[in-house]
C-alpha cells in the first residue's frame, strides 16, 4: 500500500512540475497558462495512478470502505489458512474435526463476501472475532499439546477446546444467515408474486 501512494503522490507531481517547466520556458507561455496545464497534467495523473480495490476480478473502489474490506478478507484469508495449518498438523481427530468445521463456515463466508463486497461491513463480528478467535484458541491448544504434557487438567481443556470451536462454528452458521436474509426475503417475495399471478392467470 505505500508504494502506491508514493507513486500517487510523487510521480504526478515529477511530471507536472517538468510540464510547467516546458510550457513556461520552452513554449514560453504565460505563467498562468502554464500553471494551469501542469495543475491539470497533476490531476489527471493523480486519478489514473490512483490504487484499483479489486476482490478477485470484481472492481470494488465504487464501494464504500472498499479499503476496510479489502484489509478483512485479508485477515480473514490469513486466520483460516493458519487454522487449516494447524489443523494438519494435530493428531486429535476430535480437534481436527471441529477446526474443519470452522474452517468450511469461515470459507463459505470469505467465498460469499468475495462476491457480494458491499455486504463486508455485517460480518465485521465474524472476522474480528469468530475466525480470529478461533485461530487463537486453536493455536495455544496446540502448542501447549505439542509440548507432550498430559494432565487431567489439559484433558478437561480438550473438552472445553471442543466446545468452544462448535459454539464458534454456530455461531458463524446464524453469521451467514444474516448475510443472505436479505436475498432470501427477495426470492420469497418474487415466489409468491408468481403465485398470485399464476392465481390470476386461472381466475
Amino acid at each position: 500500500m505505500k508504494k502506491t501512494t508514493w507513486v500517487q503522490a510523487v510521480i504526478p507531481l515529477l511530471i507536472s512540475l517538468a510540464v510547467f517547466g516546458i510550457t513556461l520556458t520552452m513554449l514560453r507561455w504565460g505563467f498562468g497558462m502554464a500553471a494551469l496545464i501542469s495543475l491539470g497534467c497533476y490531476v489527471g495523473l493523480g486519478f489514473l495512478l490512483a490504487p484499483v480495490f479489486r476482490i478477485g476480478g470484481v472492481h470494488i473502489g465504487h464501494i464504500k470502505n472498499s479499503g476496510e474490506i479489502l484489509a478483512l478478507l485479508e485477515e480473514g484469508e490469513k486466520d483460516l489458512a493458519s487454522i487449516k495449518t494447524i489443523m494438519a498438523a494435530s493428531n486429535d481427530q476430535a480437534i481436527k474435526i471441529k477446526a474443519r468445521g470452522v474452517c468450511l463456515e469461515g470459507g463459505r463466508i470469505i467465498e460469499y463476501i468475495k462476491k457480494n463486497p458491499a455486504k463486508a461491513v455485517m460480518a465485521r463480528r465474524f472476522f474480528h472475532y469468530y475466525l480470529g478467535k478461533a485461530e487463537e484458541i486453536l493455536k495455544k491448544y496446540h502448542d501447549l499439546i505439542s509440548a507432550g504434557i498430559e494432565t487431567a487438567r489439559l484433558k478437561a481443556l480438550k473438552e472445553k477446546t471442543l466446545s468452544a470451536l462448535e459454539s464458534i462454528s454456530k455461531g458463524m452458521v446464524l453469521q451467514f444467515s444474516k448475510l443472505i436474509s436479505s436475498e432470501v426475503i427477495d426470492i420469497e417475495a418474487d415466489i409468491k408474486l408468481l403465485e398470485s399471478t399464476v392465481r390470476m392467470e386461472d381466475s
